[in-house]
């Protein structure tokens, strides 16, 4: 919002020099036009038929005073082609010889109009000082003997500076309004555009929370099969196997009964496997029992295959439920890969709150990889399916590793404010 306004407020003082700078081109050229005009309506049809003698022709003078003379001009002057000054209403200035420059010659054989300071300096120009100068304005016309002469007026360079401020002034109220309504109607798009981007960002939340919710009814369709059939079945073959090594054994075939126990042995071993699994792959009620349970709960298919685990979990209430499915998600999927690729001793997980960001980290001390290899040739994708997730949320997922050193996945979740919260339980009232 302030970079904005102070972007209007530099572009409303750019329009405001720019249209100084025009009001000043504006006063000048009024000033031309005017001595235009007075060379071909007053001093023109007054001259003699020669004008050698001008300076003492006082019918000439007598209206060169009347009619040329008067606010803002104060004095007016006949030049020739050579710079010769024929005439002038200053007594002083008759009688010299000027240079005359390049576009004085211009405007004598062209009869146009062009002005300087009387130090030849730019009239157009909004720096430089103003009082104690004076606007020199020349007009080109022909004497009714051929001969060209040049018409020069002088006024106070002030006057020319105070009727452009007086042209911009009266202009400067509706650049000034027209910013403002620029700036409001701004404000408007902005506040529209800025709805219309929460309401996209409300979207892509309850898209990733009916996504994490769809993966949770499959997770719950796959582990309640895999209970229910499979490990039933090899439970029961276990138990089947265990008898028949006893009858076998009562039988007098020691080395039967010995195998078939050690089947039955290694059947209830993956049993205990298949379990873990389901145990991972079942959505947990991560909701009513908090983040702290379910992790605990997790880490532990780790300790049941030996892992040494160490587990810190430091985060407040605060977080979401889409935010929480996250967290647990990313871990999950990070043991996953532990448990089938890392052949880890040592497996450390730290959730925690850190400058308004939640940042869980779970690293180990297993065999790496090379992060040149892609996910899919290392057979494991889950991380960066759930880094998509993870974007989507505002958030950033990384994982780091290298061959012989370990793997450390990082996640980084912006925390809710609490202005977040309340508009969030205000809409569940609703």
């Amino acid at each position: 919002m302030f970079v904005a306004l102070g972007a209007f407020v530099l572009c409303g003082a750019s329009l405001a020099l720019a249209q100084r700078q025009a009001a000043l081109h504006e006063a000048v050229r009024d000033a031309e036009m005017i001595t235009s005009l007075l060379a071909t309506r007053v001093v023109q049809p007054a001259l003699p038929s020669s004008v050698a003698d001008l300076d003492d022709d006082q019918g000439f003078d007598r209206v060169a005073r009347a009619q040329g003379l008067g606010a803002p001009i104060t004095r007016l002057s006949l030049i020739d082609e050579t710079g010769a000054v024929l005439y002038s209403t200053d007594a002083d200035q008759a009688g010299e010889r000027v240079a005359l420059s390049a576009n004085q010659q211009n405007a004598l054989r062209s009869g146009s109009a062009t002005s300087s300071r009387d130090n030849g300096a730019d009239p157009t120009r909004l720096d430089g000082a103003r009082t104690g100068q004076f606007l020199d304005v020349s007009a080109g016309l022909q004497a009714p003997s051929g001969q060209r002469l040049l018409v020069q007026t002088r006024q106070p360079y002030q006057v020319v500076w105070l009727t452009s401020r007086a042209v911009w002034s009266t202009l400067l109220p509706s650049v000034v309004l027209a910013l403002a309504l620029l700036y409001l109607a701004k404000i408007g798009f902005a506040f529209r555009l800025t709805r219309s981007l929460y309401g996209v960002q409300e979207e892509r939340e309850q898209l990733l929370v009916t996504a994490l919710a769809a993966a949770d009814r499959e997770r719950t369709l796959i582990a309640s099969d895999l209970h229910d059939g499979v490990v039933q079945g090899l439970a029961g073959a276990s138990y089947t196997l265990t008898e028949a090594a006893n009858q076998t054994r009562s039988a007098g075939q020691p080395e039967i009964a010995d195998t078939l126990a050690s089947t039955a042995r290694s059947l209830r071993q993956w049993v205990r496997e298949l379990r873990s699994l389901i145990v991972t792959v079942t959505p947990p009620a991560l909701h009513t029992e908090g983040l702290q349970a379910t992790l605990t709960d997790l880490v532990a298919t780790l300790e049941a295959r030996g892992i040494d685990v160490e587990l810190d979990v430091q985060v407040s209430d605060t977080l979401t439920e889409t935010g929480e499915s996250l967290v647990y998600r990313v871990a999950q999927e990070a043991i996953r890969n532990v448990v089938r690729h890392a052949q880890a001793t040592q497996v450390r997980l730290v959730v925690a709150d850190e400058g308004g960001w939640l940042q869980l980290q779970l690293s180990d001390n297993g065999q790496g990889f090379d992060p040149a290899m892609s996910a899919r040739k290392r057979s494991s994708v889950g991380l960066s399916l759930l880094a998509a997730l993870v974007q989507q949320r505002g958030g950033k997922l990384r994982v780091e590793s290298a061959a012989g050193r370990g793997t450390m996945v990082t996640l980084r979740l912006p925390m809710p404010s609490a202005l977040d919260l309340a508009t969030a339980d205000t809409e569940a009232t609703r």
